[in-house]
């Protein structure tokens, strides 16, 4: 091992020699660059362009390879010429950050130019026959979507062999990019020599943003510059194998600036519109890929089973079957055909598995899950999104039944392995490895951490994310005998295999042509449209709403003038932007939607208080000033909610929004007694807040989520009817903190009395189901092969059949078609959502839900249109886990119901038999 620094003149001299030789390098080789700009990508052929080199393999008996370096990025960068240790690259003259909510003593400014001084192309062609991308209807359809191999490829399997120690290692090893930042903000390109000539760094995450860098929000260009200058030094050394950077890119490329953000995936889950979610996730990819970047953590698919959980808003809500939709929706939307669609990236599937189920709704808090629960609330979207083709996986910060999942064999092996049969590449989440020794307590050192990881687990990469550890204790555990060689080999091969599936190895670098596609006007609809469809009406009193234009509205409440409500956390930074500017105007407030649809001489907007309930009133203002306002108004708007937060730092412990928000709601109800004036109640909110009897005071209530920066307008076109709301509740919205972890499958002898059920929602014409039908009352699950033997599933249990039922079975058929007629009885158009529920009447061993939802479909009726809808009920939709863990479809009565716990709720019963 060579060391960082030295004093000895020949060990200048050898630094001076290699700085220069870099230096070369990334002058003569930009021609390179510009003529490969164009080159059509091969990902699919053998690895082309290799040499044979001496480098020592670590005793493989193989000779290595080397990839020739092929293209160059053009570098406005300021560095130092020196090299580093690992204690001066993370010395605190750099000012770097432990943690991604903090940043240096570097302050940060605004970059004016987002794009570069052009206006980015309104619309752009969306499909493309030569990426190979199936367009939304085809890839939602899609039973084989591309996806992870088993196998690597031989050549990757060959270059994985003939890697060093240290090399595999390194590629198993990611860093985040405040390691490589200067005190200056910069990167520092000798930071970057240092941890991948040293430590072989493969892998790189997060926004400068977080850690210290120059800007508040990085562009698509500037962040590509970043990205291309540290794969060229990749590209330099050693067998110049490109690394991959990833990025939390959770509701648009967020971190991007002037990319367009989207609801967060509450958000997109109410709309209950699948090919809302593929767009959003197409238009991610776009964006993230723009600046470089081809790999995301993307997306969440925990099911939010605790409300006073912090990261309840980046969830597709409480529902396993709607998580699981969803999520491979957007997926399909990520990735399309990765493998030759340069414009996709490679989806993250995380938190596997529980992280949501904290026992007391704080973040990173321990989990008690029953394995029968896991397997049926918490495993199916994972199992979703592996059949859907998802590339890579996260593990999760928490201990589940008491073992942490980092550690865990059952759970990183035996179930996400074997049982799921996840073949892609799985990556820890922020240091995870090291908190088996520092939080968990389940290894007395850092190298028996990493041991205990790497043998019991099928973790593939390490998010260290800021020190050498990591690499340096599995060197150490390979040279000790305690761990085998092959075990970095097959990590790091299926680490080189995503950057192969990626077209890292044949164009590394990022593609200009894609910038002109960011910011567009056609994405700025698209997330509009988002959140046109997933903003909820879930109280319209007397048929308040729509609003009459021409009447005069006071607009008031924290969330009512703050583009940065709207979008919440994971927006430009970690903990959300902390003020409008960063915006640049980007994106339009709730008063400003207002004015636009109203008309700007009727609406005016009067602060009141802050989002922790405290007055925003300057000194020469009565706290009631805002109340003199409303004297007159004919309808107020109140805008109450939650400020930006993320994960911890979200930890809350109550669930009602602060008292003095609520103390709005009351003041400005005891000021318009005995008038005609109306009182709207909008919540902008992560997670549902507890509204004490201050819903009982209002006239209507608005879910709009956190709809992000182009929500203001379409919550004002709900508001006014321009849009006929179509939003559903994808969770429970509790009354009060007694009911903050009850989801409406629960159990039925647990109460259930929400102030909102899951699936609320209201729109402004009458819906009306009829005709609910089956066209058969008896189904068989049993499966027969063509000599009449049943044939279970591996982890299926099949209860005992005589020869008599047996024949007598076959005459049923496997599966039932549900129909029901919809019809909008209005004089305007209306999206409507129709739910499928199964109730087992019934169940000897566990206790059967209430109801469990087994399908969805969102259609659009025009006046006085009817439509037929319909639903195969199949062995999948009745199966459960028993105690034994095996999965059965149990005999007896069942109920199938539409819309239950809705006003126009059906029901029809059927037999297993």
């Amino acid at each position: 091992m060579t060391s960082g620094r030295s004093s000895s003149r020949g060990g200048a001299t050898c630094r001076r020699f290699l700085s220069l030789s870099l230096a070369i390098l990334l002058s003569i080789s930009f021609l390179v660059r510009t003529a490969m700009a164009d080159k059509a990508p091969s990902p699919t052929g053998e690895l082309t362009h290799f040499q044979k080199d001496k480098t020592d393999c670590g005793g493989c008996g193989k000779e290595p390879l080397v990839h020739v370096v092929k293209a160059k990025v053009d570098l406005d960068f300021d560095s130092q010429s020196r090299f580093f240790t690992s204690e001066d690259v993370n010395g605190e003259g750099d000012g770097h950050a432990t943690n991604p909510q903090q940043t240096g003593g570097q302050e940060q400014v605004i970059d004016t130019d987002t794009y570069g001084g052009h206006t980015p192309d309104s619309v752009y062609p969306t499909d493309d026959p030569t990426r190979s991308s199936l367009p939304p209807d085809e890839a939602l359809k899609d039973l084989n979507p591309p996806g992870p191999s088993m196998d690597v490829d031989p050549d990757i399997r060959q270059l994985a062999e003939s890697m060093t120690l240290r090399e595999l290692a390194g590629q198993m090893t990611q860093l985040q990019i405040g390691t490589v930042i200067n005190s200056k903000g910069e990167l520092d390109l000798f930071k970057v020599e240092y941890w991948i000539r040293e430590w072989g760094v493969g892998s790189f995450l997060d926004t400068p943003t977080n850690h210290g860098g120059k800007y508040i929000s990085y562009s698509a260009s500037q962040f590509s510059k970043i990205v291309d200058a540290i794969q060229e030094v990749a590209l330099s050394i050693g067998k110049g194998v490109p690394m991959i950077y990833g990025l939390d890119s959770v509701h648009g490329a967020n971190y991007v600036d002037g990319a367009i953000l989207f609801p967060q995936q509450i958000g997109v889950a109410a709309t209950f519109n699948r090919t809302k979610a593929y767009e959003a996730g197409r238009i991610t990819a776009k964006d993230t890929r723009a600046a470089g970047i081809p790999w995301v953590f993307t997306p969440i698919l925990d099911v939010a089973v605790h409300k006073l959980w912090p990261r309840v808003y980046e969830t597709y809500g409480e529902d396993p079957f709607v998580v699981s939709e969803m999520g491979s929706a957007t997926i399909r939307g990520l990735q399309g055909n990765y493998k030759r669609d340069r414009r996709r990236v490679a989806a993250c599937m995380k938190h596997f598995i529980g992280y949501s189920a904290s026992r007391n709704g704080q973040d990173k808090s321990s989990a008690w899950i029953p394995d029968n629960y896991l397997l049926d609330y918490f495993v199916p979207p994972f199992q979703a999104a592996n059949n859907s083709g998802v590339a890579t996986a996260m593990e999760t910060y928490i201990d589940v039944n008491g073992q942490p999942v980092v550690g865990s064999h059952f759970y990183l092996t035996e179930l996400l392995r074997n049982r799921i049969g996840f073949k892609g590449m799985l990556v820890t989440d922020w240091g995870e490895v090291d908190r088996l020794y520092t939080e968990h307590r389940s290894a007395p050192t850092l190298i028996d951490a990493a041991l205990l990881t790497l043998k019991q687990t099928s973790v593939d990469m390490v998010m260290v994310p800021e020190s050498e550890s990591f690499s340096k204790n599995a060197v150490t555990l390979v040279h000790e005998d305690k761990l085998l060689r092959e075990r970095l080999v097959g990590s790091a091969a299926k680490v080189l295999q995503l950057k192969k599936d990626l077209g890292l190895f044949d164009q590394p670098f990022s593609d200009p042509k894609l910038l002109r596609y960011v910011g567009s006007q056609q994405d700025i609809e698209a997330a509009k449209n988002a959140a046109r469809e997933s903003i909820t009406l879930l109280k319209n009193q007397n048929d308040v709403l729509p609003l009459k234009k021409g009447k005069k509205i006071v607009v008031t409440g924290p969330a009512a003038n703050s583009i940065r409500a709207l979008s919440g956390g994971w927006s430009i930074k970690w903990q959300g932007a902390e003020t409008d500017d960063w915006y640049q105007g980007r994106g339009e407030t709730i008063v400003q939607g207002l004015e636009k649809e109203f008309g700007r001489d009727t609406v005016s907007y009067v602060p009141s208080v802050d989002f922790d309930g405290h007055s925003v009133k300057s000194s020469d203002e009565k706290e009631e000033d805002y109340l003199d306002a409303i004297q007159d108004a004919d309808t107020v708007i109140l805008c109450l909610g939650e400020k930006p937060y993320a994960e911890i730092v979200g930890n809350i412990d109550d669930i009602d929004l602060p008292s003095g928000q609520l103390n709005v709601v009351r003041q400005v109800k005891a000021r318009i007694k005995g008038t005609n004036t109306k009182v709207i109640l909008v919540l902008v909110e992560g997670r549902p807040r507890g509204l004490q009897n201050v819903a009982s005071l209002v006239d209507a209530i608005v879910m709009a989520y956190l709809p992000g920066p182009w929500g203001g307008h379409p919550i004002a076109e709900i508001l006014s009817g321009a849009v006929n709301p179509s939003g559903r509740l994808p969770l429970t919205y509790p009354t009060g903190s007694s009911d903050m972890t009850t989801n409406y499958y629960r159990v039925g002898i647990d109460p259930y009395k929400p102030l909102f059920p899951f699936s609320a929602g209201l729109s402004y014409v009458p819906v009306e189901y009829v005709h609910l039908g089956l066209n058969q009352r008896k189904m068989r699950t049993t499966r027969y092969d063509v000599n009449g033997t049943s044939t279970p599933d591996d982890d299926e249990e099949e209860e005992e059949e005589d020869e008599e039922m047996k024949f007598q079975m076959k005459d049923y058929p496997s599966s039932l078609l549900a129909k029901v007629s919809v019809k909008n009885k209005g004089r305007q158009s209306v999206k409507e959502t129709v739910f499928w529920y199964i109730t087992k009447e019934y169940r000897s061993d566990v206790m059967p839900e209430a109801f469990m939802l087994k399908g969805f479909e969102k259609i659009e009726l025009r006046p006085g249109q009817t439509k037929v809808v319909q639903f195969r009920i199949n062995r999948d939709a009745l199966t459960y886990h028993g105690r034994n863990l095996k999965r059965k479809a149990g005999k007896g009565k069942y109920i199938l119901t539409v819309n239950a716990m809705r006003p126009e709720a059906l029901s029809i019963h059927f037999e297993v038999v």
